[in-house]
């Protein structure tokens, strides 16, 4: 028996289909990632801000020249470090928007592919329909025919 239209489609709307699941997951991984790095942002951010406040405490109670010296250089390593993950977290923003773009194309053309295979299976089905009708009044006739 031939293979239907339909069918020669299926490696083709499958290959569609693992692209999107793929785009899908890397899309997902690059949302989590971003995530991580806002985390940890706002951990750093934090941090710095308990950290300030310390150093506003001691200083209001009293600290020599070195330990100033020590929290003025800590804080512009905090500084440092959070201008570092924000550089991290706006990478991931432009990563996560890249994958984005790129699962909504794979995801179109899975779409696309699934709408001309249904549109296949309808013609193939309305085609077979068609078919058994035809079969089937011709034995009708066959049997009118044969009646005596």
């Amino acid at each position: 028996m031939m293979q239907s239209k339909s069918s020669r489609f299926n490696p083709v709307k499958q290959l569609a289909e693992d692209r999107a699941k793929t785009a899908t997951e890397a899309m997902v991984s690059a949302r989590n990632e971003l995530q991580g790095h806002r985390d940890k942002l706002s951990d750093l951010m934090q941090y710095r801000n308990d950290y300030q406040e310390q150093f506003q405490s001691k200083a209001r109670s009293g600290i020599n020249a070195g330990q100033l010296q020590q929290y003025q250089q800590f804080i512009s390593q905090l500084d440092k470090a959070i201008e570092q993950q924000q550089f991290q977290v706006q990478q991931s923003k432009a990563t996560l928007e890249q994958k984005q773009s790129h699962w909504q194309d794979k995801n179109s053309h899975k779409k696309a592919i699934n709408k001309a295979v249904d549109k296949l299976k309808q013609q193939e089905q309305h085609k077979e329909n068609k078919r058994e009708q035809h079969e089937l009044d011709e034995h009708n006739i066959q049997a009118h025919i044969r009646k005596p």
